[in-house]
């Protein structure tokens, strides 16, 4: 696995072995960042489930400013923590340790985009995006970005927040969210 583009593109990213966690594949990662602007000028993303902190390095490498990362496993926090110094960005990644429901309630401000990849088979999914809508955790044009099994059902409107585009990549479904104005 390797950061896609911008500043660190190329450069390889750590993953947890073993089937702990399912980081978001490089196409995957390009493909969202390309249908959500390649790159930032500044901003501020959150990665809800962070596996390796791929999401949140490959958006610092592509000009978001801060990325807050959560993470309940152990091993996979440690993971992403030696990712943040092999990369040098302890000054711009903020990582969480704990449950995602408890975390959300530790964050505040806004968000250009909120990028969830849940366990497959995690029941929260929905729970866990209608706290960030009730939180108002998302900017006025951001994004809320849910990676799914393609099977996992969710609403096509959820609290004032709309179904913009649904993307399939092989078992994966990524769906994008747009705040209805």
């Amino acid at each position: 696995m390797r950061v896609v583009a911008g500043t660190f593109g190329s450069r390889p990213i750590k993953t947890l072995k073993g089937d702990t966690t399912r980081p978001t594949t490089d196409k995957v990662r390009a493909a969202i960042f390309n249908r959500i602007g390649p790159f930032f000028n500044e901003g501020k993303m959150l990665d809800v489930f962070g596996g390796s902190g791929a999401m949140a390095l490959e958006s610092i490498s592509r000009g978001i400013e801060h990325a807050v990362v959560f993470e309940k496993d152990v091993r996979a926090y440690n993971v992403i923590r030696d990712n943040i110094k092999t990369f040098d960005l302890e000054g711009c990644v903020q990582l969480k340790k704990g449950d995602s429901m408890k975390l959300l309630e530790t964050v505040s401000g806004f968000f250009e985009f909120v990028f969830l990849d849940p366990p497959y088979r995690y029941e929260h999914t929905l729970e866990i995006i209608k706290i960030i809508i009730k939180r108002s955790l998302v900017a006025e044009d951001g994004l809320i970005i849910c990676e799914t099994d393609k099977n996992y059902d969710l609403p096509d409107v959820i609290d004032g927040f709309y179904l913009d585009c649904v993307k399939e990549y092989g078992i994966s479904k990524v769906r994008y969210y747009k705040k209805d104005n």
